[in-house]
């Protein structure tokens, strides 16, 4: 590293967060500014502050002075009149400026605010007007090319840059005004450098030299032409793309600075000058200084409360409504009442310690712990923190609007309790407080709270309104370019063909952050790619230095920004999809200390709101989820069948099998496997289940720590029995021990070491523990901290868990029905679930212009298709039917409601896709004739509008009689949909066929409702298929299998390993979906054969994981072309006597007759008390079986029954299984 230069500075940078445009990733930039010995650099980013947290601390890491400013887009007239694209013009000029101090970041934070929500029009905006009112602390630049004043003297107008020059003068005074001087070798900077000259003479302004950085090394000139392109959309060898003019745009060092402005060496100098001149320290306050202030209700202040003593009351309140506990009557006994003065009459400065419970009524020991909590709530500054998250949580409850149980370490908090922000009794889970909020060191607590998906935005309106719309605010997300994006984001702009391109990304490993450096040691194919195809090596090269840099923004999915004064004065703002939203990333927004609260959207609670809305219209109007029993056995039959789709946390084929394998019997075993079915501790699945079947079996690491222990027999499963084993071996107190989890968690050495002498010591002075027992508890302990999971999390998961398990089990009608409308929108989830309806038992109706609601809907024992949830038709459509059907009651045939129906709100698209799927086949038209006559109909439903429009009825009109087709009729009763045999009919003029059927119903529901395209193969299906579906996700040995259905949700990959393509896919039998791979050695062989929606023959194995059965695809082939391979007999069972036998015959002679093949015939003939069988019909006319032929003799009279054998299950030896890939 250079010696450091203080005679030069860089005042003109923009870093990627002048988003496509800069090419210095601020980490990168940092170090070549070390490398330089630069003491100081500035951020002047187009338009935004995005960056300037990230600056700040970066800088100050590498001990460079960090000058945070912007690069604002200034107009002349007011930044409020929005016409015209006024950046062609020039009317949008650039002004460069600099936070002298902590007044001149206020203001700059207000003016970059207010560019972003008042002033934008194409860019972010201010004007002359807004720049005066908060030019205080700021330093201004006469700026670049682009600015307002270089533009009046490139243009030739001297007396208008003067006036622009004297009216800035005015603004920022003459020294905080500077004149910039650009020269990248472009003529236009050249010409307007004696104008700038003169007018620093005849204003006495100091002059100052710039780069206009935008990357990094000269090197990175050609990369940064990419990046261009990659913003503009335009290709490297387009002749009229925006790009610079030369290579000059990169971070000099100071001698080159010199060389260039060598004939005004004042210029460089006073670089130095602007950064000793400024003096910025942001605050970074701790605690709850900046958090809102809850406002007390009128009636609070009138009698004198403050808000401890109303957040008191309320805990009072929940105290009693709880747990049936009277505060003050339990606090005047004798124990509380001495336990409660230790923790209110303590010294003053000290903090409260933590209460002995142990000699301690249940009753007594709440009403202490609430006494603890609320003091350490108190000296921690939190009170008002508390009763914003109440405030909301409760406007919420009263407005209908359903709230999770919990999630996160705020489960374990009393208070939160006792309030109803949680919903989990933390003394019946046996959760920490001190897990929460740690009294030995305060950090701020974090309620992260889940709102029913559809209605979270009400909550957040509620907040905005209650503490100020210039308080809230959401966070700012940042997109960077990853590998493999960047890779196809430069491929297109060299114009590489997609498929190219397309291949070279997908050479980069499947790993998350992955960066090309890695990537290119990983995969042999890339580096092969990279040294011999120039091309290549060209997009790779260029992407080292544009991977990583801010791509786009966006808004964090939960977290908003809740402040006690407007949030402008700490942050600046933006909008992102129409919401006011925070410039700094989430980890700046702490740092600055402000209150950031997770509104988390948690479909389950939609799902479980909706069932339980049906269950009290259907069968029980007081039903109330958080009074369910929890120990219903249908539910935990249910859990430990394994039969959880749909069942929150419980769904996947892992945790089936967990579930099975510990049979589950309680809400704490759903507790403890949501905990350990994860990497690392899921090997401890087999421990604890063994453990609960045989107590004797359990061990203890040692005997102090059993009753720790005991609810998870002897397996350290939560980070709070880390903390407890702690406080029980060695005497930590809770806080004390959280502190120790969190230095295992980090791995940091010396932490480690001191902490375990520390531990050590303490188990020898309590219980006289020898070193090396106690050096062995810590190692476990140490381990375990790395696997345990937070309980409170946990718990509160598990009581979601097991209302989503206890609707199932007892109400799956009305359950199934919540689940499927949870996912309308989202066709391969529907189908899913409608596929395990069809596993259950249940019947789900097409969609029926009378019945169907928007959602799914119970409509006795099977559920009806909702109307938002055929594709193409949506909400608002769905809606506008429903409404004019309540409205004027249900639409009589398919004319009535075309007349009836708005045709903006119904389009013709709406209706084709209503015909498709059955919702008007009560009414006895066909599908086929509907679709025909749509246009006629639209256009005589037109007409009659017009006509009554315009009164015009004729008189023949009036006395006619409506016609109606014979076959019409308005029965609109619930029924089972149209049944489709497996026979192929010929489209007709009247109808179209099962094939055009059942693929509308798919297209446009997700499933198929008339039938299902196996039907074909009834009869077929069963003998070829070596296991049902649910006995195949049971098997807990390797096995192989065969199964045939249709493929379809087909997804094809990369290897990770040696990006080799493999494929997931599901495959539909008739009776049930299951999930396959189609891994790169069998992908190889038979990928071919695998299309969407074709019905296939497939033969793998089971193999078994931790996460149970994993079923490997080893062979695919077309199912009709299998057939006759595959079934090896067919024996037709005949009633000898009966008359059509010998037509049977006939027919049966002339379908072998046409097509030979390796399928045996028999006849079989029932007699009285036995089946007689013949022997072949002729070795020599072994039939070619074909489906639809099996079918039509399936179904002659003269067929009692047909019995098929398939052939033995032999796959191929090529390689018996292969590694996932």
């Amino acid at each position: 590293m250079s010696a450091p230069d203080n005679s030069f500075v860089h005042l003109h940078v923009h870093t990627d967060y002048s988003l496509l445009d800069g090419a210095c990733r601020i980490d990168r930039l940092m170090d070549r500014a070390a490398e330089l010995g630069m003491p100081a650099l500035a951020l002047t980013d187009h338009g935004n502050l995005f960056g300037a947290m990230s600056f700040y601390q970066s800088a100050r890491a590498k001990g460079i002075k960090p000058l945070v400013g912007c690069e604002l887009y200034l107009v002349e007239t007011s930044r409020l009149e929005k016409h015209g694209r006024s950046d062609e013009g020039k009317t949008i000029f650039h002004l460069g400026l600099l936070a002298r101090n902590l007044e001149g970041y206020h203001n700059l934070l207000k003016l970059v605010s207010d560019a972003h929500l008042r002033g934008f029009y194409y860019k972010p905006r201010t004007d002359l007007e807004t720049l005066a009112a908060h030019a205080r602390g700021l330093i201004g630049f006469t700026g670049c090319l682009a600015s307002l004043v270089p533009q009046h003297l490139l243009h030739d107008r001297e007396e208008e840059a003067r006036q622009a020059c004297g009216r800035f003068v005015e603004i920022f005074g003459r020294e905080n005004y500077f004149v910039e001087l650009q020269d990248h070798g472009i003529p236009e900077q050249q010409k307007i450098i004696p104008g700038l000259l003169r007018l620093a003479d005849e204003f006495g302004l100091k002059t100052v030299c710039t780069n206009d950085v935008h990357y990094i090394n000269a090197s990175d000139a050609g990369p940064h032409d990419t990046l261009l392109c990659i913003q503009t959309g335009a290709k490297i060898t387009d002749d009229d793309r925006f790009k610079f003019s030369g290579t000059q745009f990169y971070l000099k060092s100071r001698e080159e600075m010199a060389r260039v402005f060598k004939e005004v060496p004042d210029s460089v100098g006073n670089t130095q000058l602007v950064a000793d001149m400024c003096d910025l320290e942001i605050p970074f306050p701790k605690g709850s200084e900046r958090y809102p202030r809850y406002p007390l209700p009128p009636e609070i202040c009138s009698e004198g409360k403050t808000p401890a003593q109303y957040l008191h009351s309320l805990c009072v309140d929940g105290l009693r409504a709880r747990y049936h506990v009277d505060y003050a009557e339990i606090a005047a006994e004798p124990p509380a009442a001495a336990a409660l003065d230790l923790i209110h009459k303590r010294p003053e400065g000290e903090k409260p310690q933590p209460p002995d419970y142990s000699n301690l009524t249940r009753e007594q020991e709440l009403v202490v712990r609430l006494g603890y909590e609320q003091a350490i709530i108190e000296v921690t500054g939190f009170v008002d923190y508390f009763l914003v998250v109440w405030d909301f949580i409760f406007w919420a409850k009263q407005h209908g609007i359903p709230v999770g149980p919990g999630r996160g370490s705020g489960a374990g908090c009393l208070v939160a309790y006792l309030l109803g922000i949680t919903n989990i009794d933390p003394i019946r889970f046996g959760l920490l407080f001190e897990r929460f909020l740690n009294p030995e060191r305060v950090s701020p607590p974090d309620f992260d709270i889940d709102f029913c998906m559809r209605r979270r935005a009400e909550v957040i309106d509620y907040v905005r309104d209650k503490y100020g719309r210039d308080c809230v605010a959401n966070i700012i997300t940042y997109g960077t370019l990853g590998a493999k994006m960047v890779v196809r984001d430069i491929s297109r702009v060299h114009d590489l063909p997609f498929a190219e391109a397309d291949r070279l990304a997908k050479m980069i490993p499947d790993e998350i952050n992955i960066e090309l450096r890695a990537a290119l040691e990983r995969s042999a194919e890339l580096k092969s790619e990279y040294e011999r195809n120039p091309l290549a090596k060209k997009i790779i090269d260029q992407g080292f230095v544009l991977e990583g840099l801010v791509r786009n923004t966006g808004k964090h999915a939960a977290g908003i920004i809740i402040t006690d004064q407007p949030l402008e004065n700490f942050v600046p703002l933006t909008l992102q999809e129409g919401d006011v939203t925070v410039q700094f990333s989430m980890k700046a927004v702490d740092k600055l200390g402000l209150l950031k609260m997770d509104f988390l959207g948690l479909k389950t609670l939609t799902v479980i709101a909706d069932a339980v809305t049906h269950v009290r219209r259907t069968s029980k109007p007081d039903f109330d989820i958080d009074d369910i029993p929890q120990d219903d056995p249908t539910t935990y039959e249910l859990l430990n069948a394994g039969r959880t789709v749909g069942v929150f946390q419980l769904e996947s084929s892992g945790m089936q099998n967990a579930a099975r394998q510990v049979g589950i019997s309680n809400i704490d075993d759903i507790n403890a496997i949501s905990a350990l079915y994860r990497p690392g501790p899921m090997q401890f699945i087999p421990d604890y289940a063994r453990g609960k079947k045989n107590p004797d079996a359990i061990t203890y690491p040692h005997p102090l720590l059993e009753n720790v222990l005991r609810e998870t027999y002897g397996i350290i499963v939560y980070q709070e029995q880390v903390m407890e084993c702690a406080r029980v071996i060695a005497g930590y107190s809770l806080g004390q021990a959280d502190m120790l989890r969190r230095a295992m968690g980090k791995k940091d050495a010396a932490a480690m070491a001191q902490e375990r002498e520390r531990f050590v010591r303490g188990a020898h002075e309590k219980h006289n523990i020898r070193e090396a027992k106690a050096d062995e508890i810590f190692d476990l302990l140490n381990k375990f901290a790395q696997y345990g999971f937070n309980k409170s999390h946990s718990a509160a998961y598990a009581v979601v868990a097991y209302q989503t398990a206890y609707l199932k089990a007892n109400y799956p009608v009305e359950f199934m029905a919540a689940v499927l409308t949870a996912e309308l929108g989202n066709a391969d989830k529907v189908a899913h679930f409608i596929a395990e309806c069809e596993a259950m038992g249940l019947t789900v109706l097409s969609p029926h212009i009378n019945e169907s609601r928007e959602s799914f809907t119970p409509v006795g024992d099977k559920i009806r298709f909702g109307l938002a949830g055929i594709k193409g038709v949506g909400e608002a459509a769905a809606q506008k039917i429903i409404e004019e059907r309540e409205t004027h009651g249900p639409y009589q045939d398919f004319d009535d409601f075309v007349a009836r129906i708005d045709s903006r709100a119904a389009n013709k698209r709406v209706l084709e896709h209503l015909i498709k799927t059955g919702a008007f086949d009560y009414a006895g038209t066909s599908r086929k004739a509907l679709f025909n006559g749509l246009d006629a109909s639209m256009a005589q439903a037109a007409a009659q509008a017009k006509d009554r429009a315009a009164g015009q009825n004729s008189f023949f009109d009036l006395l006619a009689e409506p016609e109606r087709p014979e076959s019409k009729t308005a029965d609109t009763r619930a029924g089972e949909p149209p049944q489709i045999t497996g026979k192929t009919e010929e489209s007709t003029d009247r109808e179209f066929n099962d094939a055009e059927k059942l693929r509308f119903e798919k297209e446009l529901l997700g499933f198929y409702v008339s039938g299902h395209p196996m039907n074909r193969y009834a009869g077929l299906s069963e003998a070829i298929d070596t296991y049902p579906v649910d006995e195949l996700l049971k098997i807990d040995e390797r096995r192989d299998f065969r199964l045939c259905g249709i493929a379809g949700n087909i997804v094809k990959r990369l290897s990770k390993k040696d990006n080799r393509p493999w494929a997931a896919f599901t495959l539909a039998t008739r009776h049930a979906s299951i999930g396959l791979n189609l891994f790169a050695d069998a992908y190889e062989r038979y990928g071919s054969q695998l299309a969407a929606e074709t019905p296939v023959l497939i033969q793998g194995s089971v193999l078994l994981s931790s996460e149970g059965p994993r079923l490997n695809v080893r062979e695919c082939y077309p199912l009709d072309a299998a057939l006759s391979s595959t079934i090896r007999a067919i024996t037709w069972l005949l009633h000898p006597e009966h008359p059509q036998l010998a037509d049977f015959l006939k027919q049966l002679r002339e379908t072998v007759d046409k097509s030979s093949g390796d399928t045996r015939l028999q006849l079989g003939f029932l007699f009285e008390n036995r089946v007689a069988t013949t022997s072949e019909i002729s070795t020599a006319l072994n039939w070619r079986l074909d489906p639809t032929a099996f079918q039509t003799l399936r179904a002659h009279p003269a067929v009692a029954g047909v019995q098929v054998e398939a052939k033995a299950l032999e796959l191929k030896q090529e390689r018996r299984w292969g590694k996932r890939s």
